[in-house]
């Protein structure tokens, strides 16, 4: 039997988000309800990838002028490793009309992330130091960018 395909769709309104519940159960940084709020604002755009109806990650994006910040990137934690956030992020990408240039921030400690985004061409333009809170106390974020014509 072959494998089910894999399809983009665009979130742009809140009835398109319902269905990425299972992302943002339990799960660290912004809330669901906090990034479909966003989809009300004109520079909001989103993606998300799914097989047969079943979301497997999702994007948020930012954009302003010819720039996009990812806001969010989460990846179901049982399709982790497997290539969906490249995949998302490479397709996402191509959607992006008329950006440039994506940036993004990442936990300095979240290794996995940020060796995902180096292999997609982004590299460390900046720190921001003791800018996350966790159990232990404070964490640097890692500044990213990558211009999208080096990755097209």
């Amino acid at each position: 039997m072959p494998e089910a395909l894999e399809t983009l769709q665009q979130i742009s309104t809140a009835s398109d988000s319902t269905m990425l519940n299972p992302l943002y159960k339990d799960t660290d940084g912004p809330s669901l309800a906090f990034l479909t709020d966003l989809l009300a604002q004109p520079f909001c755009r989103a993606w998300y990838l799914h097989r047969e109806h079943h979301p497997l990650a999702a994007v948020w994006y930012q954009c302003h002028s010819d720039c996009a910040e990812i806001i969010d990137l989460r990846v179901r934690e049982d399709e982790r490793r497997a290539g969906v956030a490249t995949r998302l992020l490479r397709a996402s990408f191509d959607a992006l009309d008329g950006v440039d240039k994506v940036t993004l921030e990442v936990r300095a400690g979240n290794t996995a992330a940020r060796a995902l985004y180096e292999r997609m061409g982004f590299q460390n333009v900046g720190h921001r130091a003791d800018y996350y809170a966790t159990s232990q106390g404070r964490e640097d974020a890692l500044l990213m960018s990558v211009l999208l014509r080096e990755t097209r």
